[in-house]
């Protein structure tokens, strides 16, 4: 337990870490479990964002931190996936992401996207007892992975862009395009793009999340001294 209390400010360390520390124990019985570890190491973080952003209003509420945190795990899913599908398995020079079974893996790829939302809009809801928790932390998740997969993708194309340049859409829509460079004109794409996803994944975040609030409520957690929620 105390190497991951070690993961907290000093500052919280020497106000709360005492304290904690006992309530850990007793919640426990002295074994450390996995969920009781993310926990503590969810609040570690909180207690960062909080040290170092204590003056932005927004950090301060629970669910902003619970979509931001979420956003950042799934983004990190999608970008391996990126680099899986693109790099390490790309597709044939004449296969189509119109073919029936990249179609079928693309509507499960959104199938679990929309899940994920709706879930987290359920754990804001349970933290904090808001209904409103619920749409802000899905829209702030829906937003990071909006970002973020927009940068995984700009980074994939140029890293390797031997790999991509050959994929069968690309290279049909390149050729159409009346552009010079593959390069820049996926580039391109890839921003105008990302500002549409940026607005589209922040209104379909919210609207699941308002959903996974509505379904769920709250679910009285281990209480962090220093933290809200």
């Amino acid at each position: 337990m105390r190497p991951l209390i070690r993961l907290y400010p000093r500052w919280w360390r020497e106000r709360y870490g005492a304290e904690f520390g006992q309530l850990v124990a007793d919640v426990s019985d002295g074994r450390l479990g996995w969920r009781l570890a993310v926990d503590v190491l969810r609040g570690a973080a909180d207690a960062h964002i909080q040290g170092r952003f204590g003056m932005r209003r927004a950090f301060a509420d629970p669910a902003v931190r619970r979509g931001l945190f979420d956003g950042l795990i799934i983004s990190a899913l999608i970008a391996v996936n990126v680099v899986l599908t693109n790099v390490v398995f790309p597709q044939g020079p004449d296969e189509s992401d119109s073919d029936p079974e990249y179609i079928w893996q693309t509507l499960a790829i959104y199938a679990l996207l929309a899940l994920l939302l709706v879930a987290i809009g359920a754990r804001a809801r349970r933290r904090t007892d808001r209904l409103a928790s619920g749409p802000v932390a899905g829209g702030v998740a829906g937003v990071v992975i909006a970002v973020l997969g927009t940068l995984t993708f700009l980074v994939v194309n140029n890293l390797f862009l031997d790999i991509v340049s050959r994929q069968h859409d690309k290279r049909v829509a390149f050729a159409a395009s009346g552009w010079t460079s593959m390069r820049w004109y996926l580039t391109a794409q890839q921003l105008l793009g990302g500002v549409f996803l940026v607005v589209a994944l922040a209104v379909i975040g919210a609207v699941l999340g308002l959903l996974g609030a509505a379904l769920f409520r709250r679910r009285y957690p281990l209480s962090r001294p220093g933290t809200p929620g």
